[in-house]
């Protein structure tokens, strides 16, 4: 808004009377304009915003309240896209944005802006700018990581997997029992670190995956997981059932992992079962929507529940139950990822049951 001198304002106390109840309503910055550029009419709210006394603002020109580089050029009524700053009593600036709004009375045309100090808005900004500049490079260091483990540390692998098989095939009925162990131990243990290295960089990797959340039926998602398994289980018995679910906001993908290594896990768990029984169901608790899955396998002493979702922990031996220890880590991971939690109870010889929530996110429409 353009100033054209201190003369007084028009009427100020016709305009102050309309406007009396307006002020005392809001407690924003409110400043009321003449033609002129003159300010008829400000707010206790703006009066402390740019660090004035009471009714010290009224009478002076708009442009008073805008740092010199800014005056003339109508900042107030500019769109609040365009950037510009106020100027306090104590001559320090400070970033603003306005909307505004032009009226008429008896009195004359007037323009009404509602000022808001941006510097919290800005700091946040400037925030989320530095947090996603730290994100893309933690992402690129991780592609880097990811590709030296999948080549540079493969390679030795392949080299001694290689080397052993040469050395078994040279000596052939030369090789003794003791060195024809020796080789298969050190053939073993290469495939366990193969299968190491991919499950750390499939637990890492979902970190970075890109999220997609739509509403999701969690029992088809849960049904199609169990079929997907099963095929490697055929000829157990197993009892297994799915529960009305309501439907959520998820990454179907994402949710479709989840169930895989819960379901995955209870159908390993449950193996040495004459007849297994797993099932998947959901419950409400204190208006939160709880999903679980259950089972009747071998379970576990929950003195050591705190290891369950740590990677690479592991509660059976490996002479037990085969596995890596990488399944619950990142069944957690992405619970984590939708904003939820993932816990469990068990027994030892009485099944375990793993529940876990979507978070907010969770809720969705009645499936």
């Amino acid at each position: 808004m353009s100033a054209t001198g201190n003369a007084h304002p028009k009427s100020p106390t016709a305009i102050a009377a309309k406007f009396a109840v307006l002020l005392e309503t809001f407690s924003e910055a409110l400043v009321v304009v003449d033609s002129t550029g003159q300010i008829v009419l400000a707010s206790e709210g703006a009066e402390k915003l740019f660090g004035y006394s009471r009714g010290q603002l009224v009478g002076k020109a708009a442009e008073a309240l805008l740092p010199p580089k800014f005056r003339g050029a109508d900042a107030f009524m500019k769109p609040p896209a365009v950037e510009c700053f106020g100027l306090r009593k104590n001559h320090s600036e400070f970033p603003i944005e306005s909307t505004h709004q032009t009226f008429s009375t008896e009195e004359g045309t007037f323009h009404l802006a509602v000022i808001r100090d941006a510097t919290d808005r800005k700091r946040l900004e400037q925030e989320l700018r530095e947090k996603s500049a730290a994100l893309e490079t933690a992402r690129q260091e991780f592609q880097s990581f990811s590709y030296s483990v999948s080549h540079d540390f493969r390679a030795p692998l392949r080299a001694v997997d290689g080397f052993a098989a040469m050395l078994k095939k040279s000596l052939g009925a030369n090789l003794s029992t003791e060195s024809a162990h020796a080789l298969s131990r050190v053939q073993e243990n290469i495939s366990k670190m193969s299968k190491l290295i991919d499950g750390l960089l499939d637990f890492s990797a979902l970190s970075w995956v890109a999220m997609t959340k739509k509403t999701v039926n969690p029992a088809d998602v849960a049904q199609k997981a169990y079929q997907g398994l099963a095929i490697a289980h055929d000829g157990r018995k197993i009892d297994f059932s799915v529960g009305d679910l309501p439907a959520c906001e998820a990454d179907a993908m994402l949710l479709r992992r989840l169930f895989d290594s819960l379901l995955g896990n209870a159908l390993k768990f449950t193996r040495k079962c004459d007849s297994a029984r797993v099932q998947v169901g959901c419950r409400e608790e204190n208006g939160e929507r709880v999903y679980f899955v259950q089972d009747n396998g071998a379970g576990f002493d929950m003195e050591y529940a705190s290891r369950l979702f740590q990677l690479f922990q592991r509660l059976h031996s490996a002479g037990e139950f085969e596995g890596m220890g990488i399944g619950l880590a990142i069944a957690q991971r992405i619970v984590q990822r939708h904003g939820g939690r993932i816990w469990a109870q068990s027994e030892v010889g009485r099944g375990a049951t793993f529940y876990f929530t979507l978070g907010e996110s969770g809720y969705g429409h009645s499936a």
